[in-house]
This record gives C-alpha cells, structure tokens and sequence, in this order.
C-alpha cells in the first residue's frame, strides 16, 4: 500500500490510483491544493502495483533513455501560431500532426472558473484551448486511465505536461502499449499551488469587482518574449 511520508518523493501525477483495479487510492488535496495519493484499507488487497508503478521508485524503467539527449531547437513556420503560444509553438506542429493521422492529444486546459486540468482533444479547435503556460499543478483525474484505453483502442497518443507527469504516464501504460504513445515534457521548475491561483484569482476579482473570464499566463502579444507579465480580462458588473 503506498503511503506518502515524504512529499518531495511525490508528484501528484495518479498513475498509483489509476493502476488500482479496486479503486482504494484517491487523490487528496493538502493545504495548498497539491494532490496526494489516500488509500482506503479496507479496499486494499495488498497487491503492491501501486508502489511499483510509481516514478519515485528506484526501479522505474529507463530502458528507452537515450545515453545522451539528441537536442534541437525548432519555431513553428507560420509566425501567428507562435504569437498565440508561448514559445516556438512546437507543440502545435506536433500535436497537428497527431489529430490529421487521427490520434488524440492530451493537455491542459480549464474547468469550473479556471481551475487547471488535463483534457483529451480529438480536433484542432478542442487543441487550442491547451496553448499557453498555465503555471499551476494541473488534476489529472481519469487521464492516465483514458490515454491507456485510446491506445489499447489503436489510437495514436500524444500527451504533453511536466516531466513527473510523464513519467508517471511512461511507467503507468507499460512497455506493451509505448509505440503509439509520444510524450511531451515542458521545461519544467516547479509548479505553484492550486489554492494560491484559485485565491489569487478571487482576489483579483474582489480588488476589479468583476468577474475574470480570461487568462494569459504570460502575455507575448503585449509583452514580447523578453517579459513574463499575466493578463486577465474582466467582465463587467460580473463580481
């Protein structure tokens, strides 16, 4: 039964509560809202895949890593999608060439008022609302089970979100399941709390007294690539 004593020796990232076939592992916010594997023992049968599968073990496959990493640089031909994304809108050439082979991308976008999750896109427009940095650990409630049914289900995957996500999505789908799957790390130092954005957000709308209905992470239209500003859009008489 996995047990988190140590937080830094976890990520979030579910692939212990999704290998589960008893369900007894949920995801369990602390006092900032970075979720924690809970396993209910009356549910366990003590088959110990929970602990196995975990990326903070020190038996996690490395198998397909390269003994030294093959870097390229890249920025997307058409310059208005890399003006909407944050860096060179390599994702977007990626992921198109996914969705137009008929494969399904994963990334994170929005739910409730702007609270961060994962979701699954099947069309470039779904895709889109995945542009842009969202700087906060993202829920990925259900993903890992539904990436690994797509791919079962023949699909090409393509799943982008920190490297401890991937990871655990890497461990989680097995060696029989990887050749459809492409894994997308961002460049990654550290994610903010789930609460602190979800206060953030209502204190900025306490302070305007409207309501937001947009976010941008890191505004490049406004800012250019050198600043790292937030833009957020309000609706008024909406506080």
């Amino acid at each position: 039964m996995i047990k988190i004593t140590d937080k830094s020796q976890c990520c979030g990232c579910t692939a212990c509560a999704s290998v589960c076939a008893h369900d007894a592992i949920t995801m369990q916010p602390d006092a900032m809202g970075f979720l924690y594997p809970m396993a209910d023992e009356t549910k366990c049968v003590e088959c110990g895949l929970c602990e196995k599968v975990c990326a903070f073990n020190d038996n996690y496959d490395t198998s397909l890593n390269f003994p030294q990493p093959d870097a390229y640089a890249a920025r997307h031909k058409d310059m208005e999608e890399v003006k909407t994304s944050r860096s060179g809108a390599a994702f977007i050439a990626l992921s198109d060439y996914v969705l137009e082979q008929g494969g399904v991308v994963y990334g994170v976008g929005y739910t409730d008022h702007f609270r961060v999750i994962h979701k699954r896109a099947t069309t470039k427009e779904q895709r889109d609302e995945f542009k842009g940095s969202k700087y906060v650990q993202s829920d990925l409630a259900g993903v890992f089970r539904q990436v690994k049914k797509d791919l079962k289900d023949g699909l090409t995957v393509m799943f982008s979100g920190t490297p401890c996500q991937t990871a655990g999505l890497n461990s989680y789908i097995g060696k029989k399941l990887r050749e459809k799957l492409i894994l997308v790390d961002i460049v990654c130092h550290g994610v903010p709390a789930p609460y602190l954005w979800r206060d953030y957000i209502a204190y900025l709308e306490k302070k305007q007294g409207d309501k937001i209905c947009w976010v941008n992470f890191r505004d490049k239209q406004k800012f250019g690539w050198a600043a790292h500003h937030e833009t957020f859009k309000f609706v008024k008489g909406g506080g």
